[in-house]
């Protein structure tokens, strides 16, 4: 029984090891993910019940249960409750009897208390801590299970202590795994924002501008390019200092923000030029978001670091046309801005359109 049972372990590590590579991969379809997650660790669960060591004929033991600990240590909630749905659900087709009612107890305890350790605020930053109570709670449910379906026999607390000598370390192996491939990926994608996210104003910057430029080409038909440049920056620069104008900058970009739809891409691409990539809106609809942008920028109180408030404007060059030609547009939006600002700047001009002025 016991080789069998670290068969069983076994398996349900290297299972639970594929499984949580999916997790870790992103996509930006998280829906379609959560379901295959959750259909994969119900299938994982249902092959470790039909591997299971029979015990005195009346039970059986597995480790279906580990599958349930991963998904809580994700904290996924709509895989964790599809596939003890499944599990329980092919439980049950073995016939409704007292084990197959304290199994079906046993998985509702553990769903219940994994859901209860989501709302313990001192674990939320706490992985190990996390997964540690989470493993202690699923094998003392499965252990008392046990217990109870071998009616509370001598041979059945035999069978509750095995299972939980082995199926702790397994399960405490597993989460540490997970803890490693959870820090990793944490890593990387800290690492993927700083380089491609401007430190000072959190926007994008030259970088990930670029490798937008090609997602958007990929993604819509259209496109509008807004090349944005504060108007006399240098001069704030040194009436101010370079640590108010950083202040300014900041603020500029939290306007920026506000005023465009989170889809949109804001990205510094220079000192005090930006710029912003708006899908599928047509010239007219553009020129109102830009406007609108001017505006705000324009009335808006800008505070210095010492409190003093100060007023700047903002002289925006905008190009619209096939996003199959974003680069030609990025030259013409550029060529619109020079010109709103040899007119006197605090004005937007859209190529092939009209100009607008404060």
């Amino acid at each position: 029984m016991f080789i069998s049972l670290i068969a069983n372990s076994c398996i349900s590590f290297t299972g639970i090891y594929f499984i949580s590579k999916i997790m870790n991969y992103d996509t930006k379809h998280e829906g379609v993910k959560n379901m295959l997650i959750g259909l994969l660790s119900g299938c994982l669960g249902i092959f470790l019940i039909t591997q299971g060591v029979v015990v005195e004929e009346v039970i059986k033991i597995d480790f279906r249960f580990l599958v349930l600990i991963l998904l809580g240590f994700y904290r996924l909630v709509s895989p964790l409750i599809i596939a003890a749905t499944m599990i329980v659900v092919y439980r049950f087709s073995y016939g409704i009897d007292f084990q197959s009612i304290v199994a079906f107890i046993c998985l509702v305890l553990i769903v219940i208390g994994i859901l209860i350790t989501y709302n313990i605020a001192s674990l939320e930053n706490q992985l190990f801590r996390f997964s540690l109570i989470l493993n202690m709670l699923a094998c003392s449910i499965v252990g008392l299970s046990i217990y109870t379906s071998g009616a509370f026999s001598e041979s059945a607390a035999h069978a509750a202590l095995l299972i939980v000598m082995i199926s702790f370390p397994v399960g405490m192996l597993i989460t540490l795994l997970n803890v490693d491939l959870y820090l990793i990926n944490h890593r990387v994608k800290e690492y993927k924002i700083s380089a491609e996210t401007d430190h000072l104003t959190g926007l994008a910057n030259r970088r990930a501008w670029e490798i937008q430029m090609k997602k958007i080409k990929e993604r819509y038909d259209t496109c509008n390019v807004l090349i944005l440049d504060i108007d006399y920056f240098k001069q704030i620069n040194d009436q101010y200092g370079h640590s108010n104008g950083d202040e300014i900058l900041k603020q500029f970009a939290q306007l920026l923000h506000r005023e465009t739809r989170d889809h949109d891409i804001k990205a510094r691409i220079g000192g005090e030029e930006f710029g912003i990539l708006i899908p599928m809106l047509s010239q007219g609809e553009v020129m109102k978001v830009a406007e609108r942008i001017r505006n705000s920028i324009s009335k808006h109180e800008f505070k210095l670091l010492n409190q003093q408030v100060i007023n700047i404007s903002v002289s925006i060059g905008i190009a619209n046309g096939k996003s199959e030609h974003l680069l030609e547009m990025i030259h013409l939006a550029d060529e619109c801005l020079y010109h709103a600002k040899n007119q006197g700047r605090n004005r937007t001009h859209i190529h092939g359109g009209v100009e607008y002025v404060q």
